[in-house]
């Protein structure tokens, strides 16, 4: 039988990678960063659970937030591309100290902590779980200073950082979970912009054809979804040729 201290080793690193997935629905992306740009956009994995893809981010780079858009398949208002992506920049450059704070929440908890309960060192474990709570207190600290630069509600804040001082492992997550707060509507013709240069542009046209291929399996063949779907796939398409 695995000890008690094993299993709690266990726990903290699984609560922190669950914390980490996304179930993407249909109509759903995230855009990637890396060192404050936007570096890709992905659809989630290519196999579906219930209709959603899973997606894990990398558990090691906590400092690269991901934002979560939705690409319209129904001929609503959307948000211009370019426009939107500068919105995410400057997002980016707001939450910066965010970032630099998410791998003082996470080491201490995710990793020091595990070994720690892992080779009996208690005192060892309890420095790393003082390290990553306070880690967490100051990036709450900082959530709650920024709140209106972030865009953030009252109702968001409380349960940002209720969960952030509560489950440690969750705090390593916070500068994804403040940036997830915010979502842009998207014409799915549009998805290619957000390409960074002409072949990122051309894989991120790719999986949205495939994205909204897989999407007319869902709606019914007289829907004003399925003639917006296969608009924006005729116009993707378009874009090939």
């Amino acid at each position: 039988m695995p000890s008690a201290e094993g299993l709690l080793a266990v726990a903290l690193v699984a609560v922190y990678v669950i914390d980490s997935t996304h179930f993407l629905r249909i109509g759903e992306a995230l855009v990637r960063t890396r060192r404050q740009t936007l570096d890709a956009l992905s659809f989630g994995w290519s196999f579906e659970l219930g209709g959603r893809r899973p997606y894990i981010p990398n558990p090691l780079t906590p400092f690269r937030p991901d934002f979560r858009i939705e690409w319209d398949t129904a001929g609503e208002a959307t948000v211009d591309a370019r426009r939107g992506c500068q919105e995410m920049r400057r997002h980016l450059e707001i939450i910066r100290p965010l970032g630099w704070l998410a791998p003082a929440c996470a080491i201490p908890i995710v990793l020091v902590a595990p070994v720690a309960l892992a080779m009996g060192e208690q005192i060892v474990f309890l420095a790393a779980a003082a390290t990553g709570w306070l880690g967490a207190f100051a990036g709450c600290t900082f959530v709650v200073l920024r709140k209106r630069a972030l865009g953030l509600s009252a109702w968001q804040v409380c349960s940002l950082v209720f969960v952030a001082l509560v489950c440690l492992p969750c705090s390593g997550n916070l500068a994804r979970a403040v940036t997830l707060q915010h979502r842009w509507t998207f014409a799915a013709r549009d998805l290619p912009l957000l390409g960074s240069d002409a072949r990122s542009s051309a894989e991120i046209r790719h999986q949205a054809l495939v994205a909204l291929m897989s999407a007319k399996r869902y709606v019914a063949e007289e829907s004003q979804e399925f003639r917006v779907i296969d608009e924006q796939i005729r116009q993707l398409e378009a874009c090939n040729s």
